[in-house]
């Protein structure tokens, strides 16, 4: 998830610490000297990852010595200009702060200030000093406060906390997440504002019951990681309580007859509990009336493995087969093998459970989940996108093992950052 800081707080620093105006006099080797600078506001900018600080100071110079006419820059004319820049390394530190590394940049004096006495430059041996020492000052405030504006640990820390609170998707039913570890990418931005990418890893699960009680996992130290995949994946077990397929398949199934060789073959209900080696039993009870000694009308169980449908959104079952204990009695009273084709065939048609309206509302309410305040000054917008069901398992439920995918950002309020 990207996470968007704001480093516009080191301006006031910058502005108080160092010097609007600086002037000065001095004599050295029977030189004379005396200047006057004053510099404009200085700018904030990110480039990639480091952070560039700019200013143009304007220097007026003058020189004097014995009786050699005294020469001036600035005085008689406009100022000369000087071209400033740092730059900030930056970089993320275990304890959740963004620290740097500035230096100055050569300064760029677009038309120096030099006089004839034996070629003497008057904006490097003068004005270039006063420069260099106000650039100092400028680096020092900058690694000195980009720790205390850009430290993020506060925030962290609601984000980790609020995470592992359990999330209502739906009455009694909870997403809960518990976090493994997290990293933030290097930092890049753009103007003032600082971007990282969080990467957060964390086991999910959905909860059917009562609300369960917050995670308590402390903070860790901060990872600094490579490249990481964007957006997000929350990976979800939706849980179908076997009373609730047994419903579905019974309303799809139950009282419907059949035609098998003129005679009727009656499906009165199904019932579907968990069987062995990952398949479901699937009972039905059947009323066939093939003649003579021919009906039959009791249970008739099958064995089937469950299988998604990415094309119409449910669950199916393509091997169903019956199971090894009925294929005794029940198939010498089922005589002809046209009854137990018709019976397994419709079964494998027509015993579907549609997931598209839960999966449509999954993933509206995993948005909703996504979309919240994490703290103070700290916001979580995401968006679900889509539910994609990966497998299917027989539990003591029938569990639907699902992928959530889309986007997700961190946004740090300006102010926030302490």
């Amino acid at each position: 998830m990207p996470i968007r800081a704001s480093l516009t707080s080191l301006q006031p620093e910058l502005e108080k610490n160092v010097p609007l105006r600086f002037a000065d006099s001095d004599t050295q080797k029977g030189i004379d000297i005396r200047y006057d600078i004053k510099r404009d506001p200085i700018r904030l900018a990110m480039s990639g990852p480091g952070l560039r600080a700019t200013t143009t100071v304007h220097y007026r110079v003058e020189a004097c010595r014995g009786r050699f006419p005294c020469i001036s820059c600035g005085y008689e004319e406009a100022p000369r200009q000087a071209q400033i820049t740092l730059h900030s390394k930056l970089a993320w530190d275990a304890s959740w702060r963004i620290t740097s590394k500035t230096t100055p940049l050569p300064t760029h004096y677009p038309k120096r200030c030099a006089v004839t006495w034996f070629d003497f430059d008057i904006t490097d041996r003068f004005i270039a000093p006063a420069v260099q020492q106000q650039l100092a000052i400028a680096a020092r405030t900058i690694d000195r406060n980009t720790p205390a504006v850009a430290n993020i640990r506060p925030q962290a820390q609601q984000i980790w906390s609020e995470l592992q609170k359990p999330i209502e998707l739906a009455p009694r039913t909870w997403l809960v997440l518990d976090p493994i570890d997290v990293a933030l990418t290097p930092l890049t931005g753009s103007g003032t504002d600082v971007t990282s990418t969080l990467s957060l890893r964390a086991q999910t699960r959905v909860i059917v019951g009562d609300k369960p009680a917050a995670g308590a996992k402390a903070l860790p130290p901060l990872k600094v990681a490579g490249g990481v995949p964007s957006g997000i994946r929350v990976p979800l077990d939706l849980e179908l309580p076997y009373s609730e397929a047994t419903r579905l398949a019974t309303a799809e199934l139950g009282g419907k007859t059949y035609k098998v060789s003129g005679r009727d073959l009656k499906i009165d209900s199904i019932a579907i509990a968990p069987g062995t080696n990952n398949k479901l039993r699937i009972s039905a009870s059947i009323d066939y009336r093939g003649g003579a000694l021919r009906n039959y009308r009791g249970i008739v169980h099958l064995d089937a493995t469950p299988v998604f449908d990415p094309a119409t959104q449910s669950i199916h079952f393509p091997d169903l087969e019956y199971a090894l204990a009925d294929r005794g009695s029940v198939f010498r009273r089922m005589a002809e093998r046209a009854a137990h084709d018709t019976l397994r065939a419709r079964l494998r048609e027509n015993i579907r459970f549609p997931l598209g309206p839960q999966l449509t509302r999954l993933r509206n309410e995993v948005t909703r989940a996504l979309t919240r305040p994490l703290g103070n000054g700290v916001m979580l917008r995401g968006q679900a996108t889509a539910i994609q069901p990966v497998s299917v398992t027989p539990r003591e439920k029938l569990v639907i093992h699902a992928i959530a995918t889309g986007t997700a950002a961190v946004e740090l309020r300006p102010g926030s950052i302490r």
